[in-house]
């Protein structure tokens, strides 16, 4: 077999020479297309890179997942054009060579091939980076192309580079000929071999065109998607900025609210202190057993309450600091925005199967951080005009109701000491006995009640309902 391939490159050499085109100048036409496809491979890559190239100084920056997944891909499509690009480049040059000699031309191709091995070897590695910045929940269409075209890589360097040792068998039969490459080229275009070189090349032009218009598309893709993240991140920052001093504002008149009632229930139970002992003191041996008791019943009832109202009062502090981390730190109805715009950011990045309803939803998306935070503001009034009102309420309880009954009760029993001596403890007995201590402080303490335990947890729906509101709104129900 040997000698024959020996004597079909001398017969063909012998056509060549003999040939009155063959010159300096000449060049076989299947040698023009293999440099031009080569060369279409080298300029596609560079164009593929070129269009990264910003990326070198100027990632995005918008989203962590944009920054790391332009990074992995400019890192790829660049050692892809300098590595694959410099056995096209080889190849280019062999097909168009006049004067080198076979050996050192195709050596030079070969050793640009096993140069190129380790980025095939590691090319799952860029696959897997753009998988974990670029892909969704539910499409992986970007990762995947780029795990098919670096697999159809292998495959035309696998071809090639068997193309290749079936050249240096050949040039191995015709060493010591004194064939230059021109020459050399013509010979392996007699059993084929030189338009399998032409085809192999050409497929790898068309693929590495294909690359380059992706490449391109989704740098403008990730651009698009960087400023919409940029703008959502401001918007939703200035968003959570405003929760907090919407909270903080909450929380400063809402305290006042409690204070209030504090005051009010405080001022209470000093003039409760405040006429009794009067009371007391003044006639402590007249007093029966019953009225004392009774009276003893009055301030334990009191004192009972302001328990109570401080416990509570205590309550209203936690309630504060679960209202500042729902609302302020950890902003769940602003999270869930976040990782919505993370989704919405991926989803523009796809130019493989692009999104039509992610890209017109960007402009409704810019709304929702505002209208989220307008939403807590109505929360906010809402819950501090309950609170207000609570307040007032149990004031004009404490204050007008309670301190008027109060005084009523001790105004009655001044009455008794007008009586006749004998007479006095039966009218005291009489007033006691209709006396309801338990009963009305029983109506404040139920008012409180309510307000500082059922009326607080609107708030914390509030939040629930937000974040419902921006599910429903958001982008994975609008664009499933």
């Amino acid at each position: 077999m040997a000698k024959a391939v020996v004597l079909l490159v001398l017969a063909a050499c012998s056509v060549v020479r003999g040939d009155p085109f063959f010159g300096n100048n000449y060049i076989l036409p299947q040698g023009a297309a293999l440099a031009r496809y080569a060369s279409e491979v080298v300029t596609n890559l560079n164009n593929a890179r070129n269009s990264l190239s910003s990326y070198v100084r100027y990632p995005p920056t918008a989203s962590p997942s944009l920054n790391q997944g332009a990074i992995a891909l400019r890192d790829y499509v660049g050692n892809v054009s300098l590595l694959a690009g410099n056995v096209y480049a080889e190849v280019s040059r062999a097909a168009t060579d006049r004067t080198t000699a076979p050996v050192v031309v195709f050596s030079k191709i070969s050793m640009r091939c096993n140069n190129l091995q380790p980025l095939l070897q590691n090319g799952s590695l860029y696959a897997e980076s753009l998988a974990a910045n670029f892909d969704t929940e539910a499409d992986n269409s970007t990762s995947t192309y780029f795990a098919a075209w670096h697999e159809n890589l292998i495959s035309e360097s696998l071809a090639l580079q068997k193309l290749l040792l079936n050249v240096s068998q050949v040039i191995d039969s015709v060493a010591g000929q004194g064939l230059n490459t021109q020459q050399f080229i013509a010979a392996l275009s007699v059993d084929g071999l030189l338009q399998d070189l032409v085809d192999a090349v050409q497929r790898s032009a068309a693929s590495s065109g294909h690359l380059s218009s992706t490449v391109s598309s989704l740098v403008g893709a990730i651009n698009t998607a960087n400023s919409f993240r940029s703008t959502a991140n401001s918007r939703i920052q200035s968003s959570r900025q405003s929760a907090v001093s919407t909270v903080n504002n909450y929380i400063t008149s809402s305290n006042a609210s409690f204070n209030s009632i504090l005051v009010a229930t405080d001022a209470l139970f000093n003039h409760l202190k405040t006429v009794n002992d009067s009371f007391v003191f003044r006639w402590p041996a007249l007093l029966s057993d019953r009225v004392e008791q009774k009276l003893d019943l009055l301030n334990r009832s009191i004192e009972s309450l302001i328990v109570n109202l401080h416990f509570r009062r205590n309550i209203v502090e936690m309630h504060y600091l679960v209202t500042r981390a729902v609302f302020a730190t950890e902003n769940e109805p602003q999270t869930y925005l976040e990782n919505e715009s993370e989704q919405l950011t991926r989803r523009l990045v796809n130019v493989i199967q692009p999104d039509g309803c992610a890209a017109n939803f960007r402009t409704q998306f810019w709304t929702l951080p505002g209208t989220v935070q307008s939403q807590l503001a109505q929360c906010v009034n809402s819950q501090l005009g309950l609170e207000r009102q609570g307040a007032s309420q149990v004031q004009s309880i404490a204050s007008n109701f309670l301190r008027g009954y109060v005084t009523a009760v001790y105004d009655s029993l001044e009455i008794c000491y007008s009586h006749p001596f004998e007479k006095m403890n039966d009218c005291l007995d009489e007033i006691v006995e209709t006396i309801d201590f338990g009963g009305k402080f029983f109506l404040l303490d139920t008012v409180t009640f309510y307000l500082f335990e059922q009326v607080q947890s609107e708030l914390i729906n509030c939040n629930s309902r937000l974040v419902k509101y921006v599910q429903n709104v958001g982008l994975r129900a609008n664009c499933q």
